[in-house]
């Protein structure tokens, strides 16, 4: 994985503002900068495993990263996944989650 300094930056930035804020239960970098496969202008996907899935947090971390991605010229793209949904729910079994686990960069 070979991320640019500003991508470094601001996922690290991403990490701590999240950890500091909320119970994150995974964080992974996925997708083509994760393979190494990434260009300069590729954007920079993450999960973002969170407890419940409440749309008052999910909100919030839209904000965050929003906030993040100017600061640091880059463009984060999260999917964002109640671990109640993954475990109550048909989330486990969806293709995007388990390529995220198969292929993604815990942070």
């Amino acid at each position: 994985m070979k991320l640019a300094e500003n991508e470094e930056r601001a996922l690290k930035a991403l990490r701590e503002r999240l950890f500091e804020k909320y119970p994150i239960v995974d964080f992974r970098l996925f997708g083509s900068k994760a393979r190494g496969e990434g260009r300069s202008d590729s954007d920079l996907d993450v999960m973002i495993e969170i407890p419940v899935n409440d749309p008052a947090i999910v909100a919030d971390i839209d904000d965050i990263i929003y906030r993040i991605n100017l600061d640091h010229d880059v463009f984060i793209s999260a999917v964002i996944f109640g671990r109640d949904e993954i475990e109550e729910g048909p989330m486990s079994e969806a293709p995007i989650y388990k390529v995220i686990q198969q292929e993604g960069i815990p942070l």
